[in-house]
Parts: structure tokens; C-alpha cells; sequence
């Protein structure tokens, strides 16, 4: 219950981020709007991932496609927001982490990694929020 609980509070914290994204994407730099789409793909394409390779570990090819397809489309609609280099950059990133994630949560196990990994997007989200003013 746990995990559902993570992939909602992530579905959840990601949502509320890309509102408030799309808001400043006047003032936000390309530098930093390149990392806030990097990120965003990456950490949701790593974390859905790892939690779905936990409910359904005989499924592994098919989470990989979910996984993947979820990490490349958050991270181009994120980096739409700036323009299309940036969509790009989002697009790989968060397919790359995508294919990785289930790899990861297939040889860790559910462990502390996921509630780390959640814990450093918040907190990565947090500074990048925070950041925009100031690029």
C-alpha cells in the first residue's frame, strides 16, 4: 500500500510542479528550464519504474514501456514549456531513466531507495521552484 501511496504522492507533487512551471516559464532561463526537464522525465520515468517492477515483477517488459513512454512524456510536456531542444533533452532523459527504473527496482527490491528517491525529487523540485526568480 506504501507504493501506491509513493506513485500517487509523485503524480501528485509532479502535477502541482508543472502547473507552477508552466506559470513561470516566462522568466525561467533555458539553462534551468533544460534541467527541470531533465528532471522531471528522469525522476518520473525512475520512479514509476521502480514501483511498478515491485506489483507486477513477471511483467517486466511491458513496465520498461510504461516506465519509459512515462519518463519521456513528462519530460516533453516539460520541456514544451521552453522549446523544442529542451522538449528533446526531456524526451531522452526521461526514457533513458524510464528503461532504467525497472532494472533498478528489480535487483533493490522495494527498500529505503524509493522513499530516498522521492525525498531527493521533492527536494530537487523545491529548489528549482525556488530558483526561477532568480535565472
Amino acid at each position: 500500500m506504501l507504493m501506491v501511496f509513493m506513485l500517487y504522492l509523485h503524480i501528485v507533487i509532479t502535477a502541482v510542479c508543472l502547473k507552477r512551471f508552466f506559470t513561470l516559464r516566462d522568466q525561467t532561463g533555458f539553462h534551468l528550464g533544460m534541467n527541470i526537464a531533465m528532471m522531471t522525465g528522469a525522476f518520473t520515468g525512475l520512479l514509476t519504474g521502480i514501483i511498478l517492477i515491485d506489483y507486477f515483477p513477471f511483467y517486466f517488459v511491458f513496465i520498461t514501456m510504461i516506465s519509459a513512454v512515462a519518463g519521456a512524456v513528462t519530460g516533453v510536456v516539460t520541456g514544451l514549456f521552453y522549446d523544442s531542444q529542451t522538449a528533446l533533452t526531456g524526451l531522452a532523459n526521461g526514457f533513458m531513466m524510464g528503461l532504467m527504473g525497472p532494472m533498478i527496482g528489480a535487483a533493490a527490491g522495494f527498500s529505503m531507495l524509493t522513499v530516498i528517491l522521492e525525498i531527493a525529487f521533492i527536494f530537487m523540485a523545491f529548489l528549482a521552484l525556488t530558483a526561477v526568480p532568480k535565472s
